[in-house]
């Protein structure tokens, strides 16, 4: 009777399998992590710049037919407390609210035209 020939894996090959595996994630995980918190600042940063240019709209002469141009020059306007000024601002953001600027907890503080938007945390 011949044998049969057993196929699989050795409990020692299955070990150095699973410490390559651990290795791997141990080295790749604060990498991926990085590039998480990296893309969140990216997008805070181009979220920022967006707001800014907007805000220069609303000091346009009404007339140059741009989406939000209001020929504001009142520095001391708290944009995002007034109606009129926030519903220029999201139009020439071509956004309904600010709320959709909002990167994970942290929401925008657009602030007045004097002063540069910001990311507080919501909490």
């Amino acid at each position: 009777m011949r044998g049969i020939k057993k196929q699989g894996f050795t409990l020692t090959e299955i070990m150095i399998i699973v410490a390559i595996l651990g290795l791997l994630a141990v080295m790749g995980i604060p990498y991926i992590l990085n590039a998480y918190s990296s893309s969140l600042q990216k997008t805070k940063n181009r979220n920022i710049a967006e707001v800014e240019k907007a805000k220069g709209v609303l000091s346009l002469p009404v007339s140059s037919g741009l989406p939000g141009a209001m020929s504001l020059d009142d520095t001391s306007l708290e944009i995002a407390e007034d109606d009129v000024g926030l519903l220029s601002l999201c139009s020439a953001l071509s956004i309904r609210h600010l709320d959709e600027l909002t990167v994970g907890s942290d929401s925008i503080a657009v602030g007045s035209l004097s002063t540069k938007a910001s990311y507080g945390s919501s909490e």
